[in-house]
């Protein structure tokens, strides 16, 4: 009696286990859920302490810093969709195949040796995109942290501030600038 138990338990668990293995991957039914970013995060935290600056003697700065981030967001969506165009792990296993084509034909062909230089090309594009991609986030970061400050220290004069806004207006727009010299960025607004 307990080895036909013991039997009967153990053909469940093999079904189970080969039913397990043997799954396939549900097809979503829909459009990808999208996460929310963290740079309309920080354009939202950008607009809620410029609107606690209203009437304060940094406030036409703190809206520069505001308008600088806004453009900023859009130039991430910019690199976000140049970065849609260039799927940099297909680049790298089509890279990585022509490199071994290369290595094992000794000297390759002309046509070999020009698909590798054009990929490898696109890999280096995809990874400056992701650079610059960082860049923006890290520098808006900066500035809503840095109009935070500004507004949690408001009630005290301080001509520091002014030049700190300014700092940071003029921080992003150099990276903004950086990003416009990508081929494929375009230009979202005067930097």
């Amino acid at each position: 009696m307990a080895l036909l138990v013991a039997l009967v338990l153990l053909a469940v668990a093999a079904g189970s286990l080969l039913v397990l293995t043997r799954r396939r991957p549900v097809a979503r039914a829909g459009p990808p859920v999208h996460e929310r970013r963290h740079d309309v995060d920080w354009v939202d935290r950008a607009e809620l302490a410029v609107g606690q600056l209203r009437d304060c003697p940094y406030e036409d700065n703190a809206v520069g810093v505001l308008a600088e981030m806004r453009a900023a967001a859009a130039d991430i969506d910019a690199v976000d969709r140049a970065l849609a165009a260039l799927p940099a792990a297909r680049l790298r296993r089509t890279r990585d195949h022509l490199a071994a084509r290369l290595a094992a034909d000794g000297a390759g062909g002309a046509e070999l040796t020009t698909a590798y230089r054009a990929v490898s090309d696109r890999l280096a594009t995809a990874e400056r995109l992701h650079a610059t991609r960082d860049a923006l986030a890290t520098r808006m970061h900066a500035c809503v942290t840095g109009l935070e400050r500004v507004r949690d220290s408001a009630h005290v004069p301080d001509p520091d501030r002014t030049v700190e806004l300014v700092e940071l207006r003029a921080n992003l727009a150099q990276v903004r600038v950086l990003a416009r010299g990508l081929p494929q960025v375009p230009a979202q607004g005067p930097p």
